[in-house]
């Protein structure tokens, strides 16, 4: 039975409701209140300060993408983009909605669906490659025991999985198999305007993402400093809560958490942040009080950061963006 967006909505907020009950359950609420009551507020401004420049960093990648692809826009526009969907992100039932957001925001205005869709899906594979890695080499020199003691090969092989989907976009050979297949009987039947939109498109992004290998260098060194900055404000965010772990902890963690994030289990990631800083932290001496603190504490960081979209809607919505007439093209989606 296919479930709706409504109900799959719905089973998402009863699994944070029920993850929430299951955690309380064994971890007394009182403990984590007492927990938080020793939080220094100035660490916490600091975390907060530099989530903003990681995030304005991961605009001026897109930017630079976008640039290359010769779409008319300006950083401060694809910061502001970008901060609206993390505020969408927050009430929409998953992570691809949102990024609908985001590529309609950034396409509608010239057309440019396929120059935008191919420097989304760069700088996703581009981001989550450097951080998987950089989560690897934290984990290879660490070696954690306990629940984090398999991690690395799951690390490796989504390495291995952004790699391969990265040499197949990037592969001519490929483009051009796909187009021969296309054209064999079997895909005949397939016609009309539309299905002809949905092959330029194709065709446009797979030729934009081949562009940006001119740029792929510049992108990976702005993914490094930019995780170093939010693994950085993971750890001043610890010892906010005078949680003490090592730099190299706080690295593979944060990749762990980013992972387990991405997948459309409950509202927000509530319960599936707080479970997993448990299981994972015991290990390292970290009481279930103090990890589910920091998984509130993070929680609360992120949306204050988020809630500056929500800001940037309310002016756009009380003072539009003039805009320009856009070039006429014809690889709508």
């Amino acid at each position: 039975m296919k479930l709706s967006k409504g109900q799959k909505r719905v089973l998402r907020i009863v699994a944070s409701v029920a993850l929430v009950v299951g955690i309380f359950w064994f971890i007394p609420f009182k403990e984590v209140i007492e927990s938080f009551r020793k939080v220094r507020i100035d660490y916490v401004l600091y975390a907060f300060a530099l989530n903003l420049v990681s995030a304005y960093l991961e605009g001026v990648q897109l930017w630079i993408l976008l640039k290359r692809a010769a779409v008319p826009t300006d950083i401060w526009n694809v910061f502001e983009t970008k901060m609206t969907t993390r505020f969408y992100a927050q009430f929409l039932p998953s992570e691809l909605m949102a990024a609908s957001v985001k590529f309609y925001r950034l396409a509608e205005p010239t057309k440019q669906w396929g120059e935008v869709m191919a420097a989304l899906v760069f700088f996703r594979v581009i981001n989550m490659g450097a951080l998987t890695l950089l989560g690897f080499a934290f984990w290879a020199v660490e070696m954690p025991k306990g629940p984090g003691r398999w991690i690395g090969l799951v690390l490796i092989v989504m390495t291995l999985l952004l790699l391969g989907l990265h040499l197949v976009l990037s592969s001519r050979r490929v483009a051009r198999l796909g187009k021969r297949l296309l054209r064999t009987r079997w895909f005949a039947w397939f016609k009309g305007k539309l299905v002809d939109k949905i092959k330029e498109f194709t065709n446009k992004t797979i030729a934009s993402y081949r562009l940006f290998h001119a740029s792929a260098l510049t992108i990976t060194l702005f993914a490094v400093v930019r995780h170093g900055i939010g693994i950085f404000s993971f750890w001043i965010a610890a010892l906010a809560l005078d949680i003490d772990l090592s730099f190299l902890t706080i690295g593979w963690i944060r990749v762990v958490l980013h992972a387990i994030m991405s997948l459309p289990i409950s509202l927000s990631g509530i319960g599936v942040r707080e479970g997993s800083l448990v299981l994972l932290l015991h290990e390292y001496g970290v009481s279930g009080a103090d990890a589910v603190a920091l998984a509130f504490l993070l929680f609360i960081i992120n949306l204050a950061q988020n809630s500056l979209g929500g800001i940037f809607e309310l002016k756009n919505m009380i003072r539009p963006k003039p805009r320009e007439d856009a070039p006429a093209r014809s690889e709508t989606p």
